[in-house]
This record gives structure tokens, C-alpha cells and sequence, in this order.
């Protein structure tokens, strides 16, 4: 009797995504090609042949925390064998291509894969596992040529705009999607090493954008976010001009579902009165933009080659206002930048303490090899960096308290994410946000009361707010709070 033939394994990989909402798209659209070429997917990473790590190389901290990962993936397995392989992808192994000196932060991966690779990165990850052998694809740089100042070299290969519309596999929230409108940029902030990581922007066709929203709401999402390396360039690449107002509209007339809209990573420089018209023109858009202004003090924001100055950031605050009432705005500071003095932080604390932001994040500048930048001496000590990032949380901390103090007794729409944690306050049972928070990177709203925990995760409720702390809101549900929730099919891809 012949002996039964073994049925070979399917290969099983798992994958931990760093960073940014950009980089989990990418995570997505890897995974989604992995799942297509027959690859099983294991949440745990010590019951993968592969662990894929999707690495950020935005800043040092990012850097420093993605080397911990890559380690403790390479200690669990030198004790348990699992994973047997690791292997690096995207923004640090582009950064590590290109500056030399960032490498020993990718030591404990045994393979890297650069951004041109992601179209066959099921072919590679399966010669990875199959031969046992690491495959170091970004040993030189992918397609970053020159130096820093040669920004119009820089291009996205095409096989990686190809990429940008290969199938999805959602990994986060089924309720929540991001929508990557562009890849790149072309904004030469000197501070920052993203054109050399990403490449000059390219902009997918409104078309493709609308044909995935579509998807997106299909496959369960309640509310679409908007995002590239900065929004408000879209579309000068591929038709000519800014046409982030008219992508804006056409999803608002094609879009017929009740979802919400939610607009990121705008850069201020290229944010326009034709664009707020078209967010204010229809109500699913929530009102609410991230808008990182980096600095507020006119040397300082030259110095940065940001290309506004602080009077024209107030004008455009004022716009904003005047377009759209009660819009949330989010930001993010530098401190720390070489030249930076006190007088330039008071500047910036004074600007912040006039209570104009949402919510506002701070950054401690750090040297990053081959931006323009580096070329100039960092004097400032770490502390030093880190006294003046806290100068200004606690301004800014004095100005969330005063705003979210004033929506106590106020109504408002919320959209429900989770489950309340154990640091919930007394008697909350789901974590909840209005429109002007956005997820994972700003405050929550808190849900008790009667009848609370019967709302399921995407479900919207008007709710009215009942108390507030420095940075989140606790509300009850109104009477009859909840919307009609739309049926969707199944959750796969979008």
C-alpha cells in the first residue's frame, strides 16, 4: 500500500505594524496580496514562519521603538524557535538604505524589504521562508537618488503606485477606515526625511478614491478618514493643480451612505477657502482638521521652510472659523529645532494659550541624517528639549480643560469604539467620540447610564455630555439615542 501523500502546509505569517495610519494601509495592502497568494495569518507571532514588522523611521523615537520590537521578535525566537524569520518592511529600511548609519536599528531582522518590493511581496516572503535564507532587498536605496536637496529626483517607482490599488485586508477597526488619496511629498520641510522615505507625492485618480470608499462602506466602515503625507496637495501631480476641493465634492455626490467624513494631514500651506466650502457644504464632513503647523514663530518657521508665516496662520484660523463654526482643529509643534531660543518657545506658549487648538501634540526635534537640517549644530540637551515640550502640554492642557468644560450639559453625536477600559471613570462602560475627535490620536468621550452598554461598537448615539476631564468628556445617552444600523456584508477587504 502506498504511503498517503502529506498535504504541504500552507505558510503562516503574522505582522505588527509601527507608526502611522499610512503605514497600517500599507500593512493592510500587504496583507491582503499575502492572503490572495494563499498565506494564513496568525495574530501571534510566535505561531508564524514570518513575522512581517511594517517599521517606522519618522523620528529617533520611532526608530528606538522599532528596534525593541525587532528585538524582543528576535529573542523569543532564539528561546522558541517562533518566529523562524523577520523580516523588516517599509520606512526605516528606506531610511536605513539611505543613511547608512541607521542600520544597527534593523540588526535583529533577518530580511528587509523596501517600498518597490511590496508588489511581490508574497513571492519574496515565500522564498524567505522556503529557503531559509535572509533576502536584503534595500541594500542600497529603492528609489531615492541624490541628496537631500534633490527633491525632483526622488520618484515612487511605478510597481509601488500599482501597489497603492492592490486588494486590502482591514486589520483595525471594522468601523473606522483610513483612505490613503496620495503617496509622497513634495514639501520641503528641513526637518524632515519623509521625501526621501516616501518619495515626490502621487496621487491616486478620484475615480480609485470613490471605488474604495464604496468598499469601505460595504465592509462595515462607519467612518472614512482621509489621509496622505499632506492632503491638501492632492492632486497636483496627477492633473495639475490642487484638487483635494473637487475630490472632496465628488465623494460627497457619489457617496450616498450615512457616514462620517473625516479630513487629515493638511498642510496649511495649501489649505484654501474652496476647500473649507466643499468640507461645510455637506454635513457628513466632520468638522474637524489636522492641520500640523510645526512652529508659530516667524524665524522659526522660516528656518523650517514651512512657507507661512504666523499672521498667515491666524488668517487661516480665522477662515476656518468663519467656514466652518465649531470646527476642531489638531496640531502638532517642534520644539527644540537648531536656533530655537526661549523667546521663540514663549512665542509659540503664548500663541497655543490663546486657546484656538483642539488638540495639539508636541515633538522634540531630533537630527535626522541627510535633511538639511543635520547640517546645522543641535545644541540643546535632551532635558532641555523635553522642559520646553512640557512648557507647552501644560498650556495646552489649561486650554483642553477650558474647552471641554464648556460641552458639559451640550448634545452631541457620538459614534461608540469600544468597550471601556479599566482606567474608565466610575460607572463608564464604552469609549465613544464625537466629530471632533479623531481616532487613536486625540481624546474620548466616555459612555454611562442607563442602557449604555447595550450600544455595540459602530453604532452612532446622540448622547448629552455630563462631565469633563483634562482631556476626555463623559456623556449619557439620550432617550432613543441610537441610529439605525445599516447592514453590511461581510467584513473581508476594502
Amino acid at each position: 500500500m502506498s504511503k498517503r501523500r502529506q498535504v504541504e502546509r500552507p505558510p503562516v505569517i503574522s505582522l505588527v505594524t509601527l507608526g502611522c495610519a499610512k503605514n497600517l494601509v500599507d500593512s493592510e495592502r500587504v496583507l491582503g496580496q499575502l492572503a490572495e497568494a494563499g498565506f494564513l495569518i496568525a495574530s501571534d507571532p510566535t505561531e508564524s514562519d514570518a513575522c512581517l514588522v511594517n517599521t517606522c523611521g519618522f523620528i529617533q523615537e520611532a526608530r528606538d521603538e522599532t528596534a525593541g520590537v525587532l528585538r524582543e521578535l528576535h529573542d523569543s525566537k532564539e528561546a522558541t524557535g517562533f518566529p523562524k524569520h523577520i523580516v523588516a518592511l517599509g520606512c526605516l529600511v528606506e531610511r536605513a538604505a539611505d543613511a547608512k548609519e541607521l542600520s544597527p536599528h534593523l540588526k535583529h531582522a533577518d530580511a528587509r524589504l523596501g517600498f518597490k518590493d511590496y508588489p511581490r511581496i508574497a513571492e519574496l516572503v515565500r522564498e524567505i521562508i522556503v529557503t531559509n535564507a535572509g533576502i536584503d532587498a534595500a541594500v542600497k536605496p529603492t528609489y531615492v537618488t541624490g541628496p537631500a536637496e534633490s527633491a525632483a529626483k526622488k520618484k515612487v517607482p511605478k510597481s509601488y503606485s500599482d501597489f497603492l490599488i492592490s486588494p486590502r485586508l482591514r486589520i483595525g477597526s471594522p468601523h473606522y477606515a483610513y483612505l490613503k488619496i496620495a503617496e509622497g511629498c513634495n514639501n520641503p520641510c528641513r526637518f524632515c526625511a519623509i521625501p526621501r522615505m516616501r518619495g515626490l507625492q502621487v496621487s491616486r485618480p478620484i475615480e480609485k478614491i470613490v471605488e474604495e470608499a464604496r468598499e469601505m462602506i460595504a465592509t462595515g466602515a462607519k467612518e472614512i478618514l482621509l489621509i496622505a503625507q499632506d492632503t491638501t496637495s492632492y492632486g497636483q501631480d496627477l492633473y495639475g493643480k490642487h484638487e483635494l476641493a473637487k475630490l472632496l465634492r465628488t465623494l460627497s455626490a457619489e457617496i450616498k451612505d450615512d457616514v462620517w467624513l473625516r479630513l487629515m494631514y493638511a498642510y496649511p500651506k495649501h489649505l484654501t477657502a474652496e476647500m473649507l466650502d466643499a468640507l461645510a457644504a455637506d454635513p457628513r464632513y466632520c468638522r474637524y482638521i489636522d492641520m500640523p503647523l510645526q512652529h508659530a514663530h516667524d524665524e522659526m518657521l522660516g528656518a523650517m521652510a514651512r512657507g507661512v508665516t504666523q499672521d498667515q496662520t491666524r488668517r487661516l484660523l480665522d477662515l476656518i472659523d468663519a467656514k466652518l463654526p465649531g470646527c476642531a482643529v489638531r496640531t502638532t509643534f517642534i520644539v527644540g529645532f537648531p536656533g530655537e531660543t526661549q523667546t521663540h518657545v514663549d512665542a509659540l506658549r503664548d500663541f497655543l494659550a490663546e486657546g484656538r487648538f483642539t488638540h495639539a501634540g508636541v515633538f522634540m526635534y531630533s537630527t535626522e541624517p541627510l535633511t538639511p537640517a543635520a547640517k546645522l549644530p543641535d545644541a540643546l540637551t535632551l532635558q532641555e528639549k523635553q522642559r520646553r515640550r512640557d512648557e507647552l502640554y501644560r498650556t495646552q492642557l489649561e486650554v483642553s480643560k477650558k474647552r471641554l468644560a464648556a460641552r458639559v450639559g451640550l448634545e452631541s453625536e457620538l459614534i461608540v469604539d469600544a468597550p471601556a477600559g479599566k482606567n474608565a471613570p466610575k460607572g463608564a462602560v464604552l469609549l465613544a467620540r464625537s466629530r471632533s475627535e479623531a481616532p487613536e490620536v486625540d481624546g474620548l468621550v466616555y459612555i454611562k447610564g442607563r442602557g449604555a452598554s447595550a450600544f455595540e461598537p459602530g453604532t452612532r448615539l446622540n448622547a448629552r455630555i455630563v462631565a469633563s476631564y483634562d482631556y476626555d468628556l463623559v456623556a449619557e445617552p439620550l432617550p432613543a439615542a441610537a441610529k439605525p444600523r445599516q447592514k453590511t456584508a461581510a467584513r473581508t477587504r476594502a
